[in-house]
């Protein structure tokens, strides 16, 4: 069910939805983050009234930042802190889409839905799928039951912890791992699947107002021939945390284990992620923590804002 005469306010950070092309071109070779987030609503029929945009960031989110990020948190809580408003819609490239997507609901987890979209192909295309895709997040922003951060793209919806970019290209190139889709849309409609799955937020108050403070949390990849030499590198420039993404349920490359031992021993937090598409890191006595079922990158943020929390 939907309340048709709520406002969706919709955010724009740029992306491939606001990508053009030159005309009569390769679409492929497109630019990025060109189009503000008015321009794209112009051009979608059949939106509902009471629609409102603001452009947040304009950036290819493969240049995603920790600066937008809070930017984002800001403007959130502003919007979403006003009665009149169903739920918030944010336009964004599909490259750093899942972890964007994370973050927000880890810090924020809003009874409110905020729902993330993105395209494939740029505005410019033949047959861009952004207008489709844009169309079916404020139908999610607009329905009864949404709430949290969650993910709109090719007619499925995704929790924010679940949803990760599977294909390099395909229209339909997310999933949501193991858990699967929480629902689905087609022609306006939501069918839920399962239960929307909720956090405890945060709070904005979490985040030093200084992106620069925020403590540096990078990931390593464990691989046949690895050793510690970007482990002793990350942890000379100061890392205060090391994922490490291992091979099938987390296992790490004794070389490498050695090194990231001795950034633990130094005072580095280091965590386990596995580099497989599906599938959970178990806890093992003796060993790094794992990070679940959270993906690499999103174990990076979850180990980030821990951190904070211990400051």
């Amino acid at each position: 069910m939907q309340n048709t005469n709520a406002v969706v306010v919709v955010l724009g950070t740029g992306g491939t939805i606001a990508g053009t092309s030159a005309p009569g071109g390769d679409e492929r070779l497109y630019q990025a983050a060109q189009l503000t987030v008015g321009q794209l609503l112009q051009a979608v029929p059949g939106l509902p009234p009471g629609l409102e945009c603001e452009q947040v960031a304009q950036v290819d989110s493969k240049d995603m930042t920790h600066g937008v990020w809070h930017r984002l948190v800001a403007r959130l809580g502003s919007h979403l802190a006003r009665p009149e408003v169903a739920g918030v819609v944010v336009t964004h490239g599909t490259d750093t889409l899942e972890e964007t997507a994370w973050f927000l609901q880890r810090v924020l987890a809003p009874g409110k839905p905020v729902v993330l979209t993105a395209a494939m192909r740029p505005a410019t295309a033949a047959a861009p799928d952004g207008p489709g895709n844009l169309r079916d997040a404020v139908a999610v922003a607009l329905d009864a039951s949404a709430r949290g951060v969650i993910v709109a793209m090719a007619g499925s919806v995704f929790a924010a912890r679940d949803v990760r970019k599977a294909h390099t290209s395909k229209l339909d190139a997310f999933d949501g791992g193991d858990a699967g889709p929480l629902g689905a849309v087609a022609d306006g409609k939501v069918t839920w699947l399962r239960e929307v799955p909720s956090d405890r937020p945060l709070g904005a108050t979490h985040l030093p107002p200084d992106v620069g403070t925020w403590p540096r949390v990078d990931l390593v990849t464990s691989h046949a021939g690895a050793d510690g030499a970007v482990v002793d590198a990350l942890r000379a420039i100061g890392a205060k945390g090391i994922v490490a993404v291992g091979t099938g349920s987390g296992t790490l490359h004794e070389a490498m284990q050695r090194s990231l031992h001795e950034a633990q021993a130094a005072g580095v937090t280091v965590w386990r992620a596995t580099r497989c598409a599906r599938g959970e890191v178990a806890e093992r006595p003796g060993d790094f923590p794992g990070a679940g079922d959270l993906t690499p990158a999103k174990a990076r943020i979850e180990l980030m804002l821990a951190l904070m929390g211990r400051t």
